[in-house]
């Protein structure tokens, strides 16, 4: 399969992911994409990548690009983690807001009010 994991310049996403796809004996053989607009974490989460393949002898294939178009071409799988803005004060945002007019939010982005707010500045990226 061909993997192209979309945001993959953070640490969080980025290396959690992987780690995901690599406990994977169904995925083994894989080639994996790494693709970021942040050239530097995404040269710092391949490294890791590629070092930890190497080192655990792990059927992968892995490489990176800041070049999302190229990378999607071929891909059986695209996995996106992005944001728009500033991440923290607009979740606090997506948190409080709704709080503050008597409407129960569940605590994350994706559900609720709040996940309509987050998905209405999302979606427009991904599209």
């Amino acid at each position: 399969m061909n993997f192209v994991l979309i945001g993959a310049g953070s640490a969080q996403f980025g290396l959690g992911m992987l780690s995901d796809i690599f406990t994977s004996e169904t995925l083994a053989g894989s080639k994996i994409t790494l693709v970021d607009i942040n050239e530097n974490a995404l040269q710092k989460v391949l490294k890791i990548a590629k070092d930890y393949v190497e080192d655990k002898h792990l059927p992968f294939s892995i490489e990176g690009t800041v070049e999302r178009r190229n990378a999607l071409a071929g891909a059986d799988v695209v996995i996106i983690s992005v944001e728009v803005g500033q991440r923290f004060k607009l979740w606090d945002e997506d948190w409080t807001l709704p709080q503050q007019y008597g409407i129960r939010q569940v605590y994350g982005e994706n559900g609720g009010p709040g996940g309509i707010f987050h998905a209405l500045r999302i979606v427009p990226v991904i599209l």
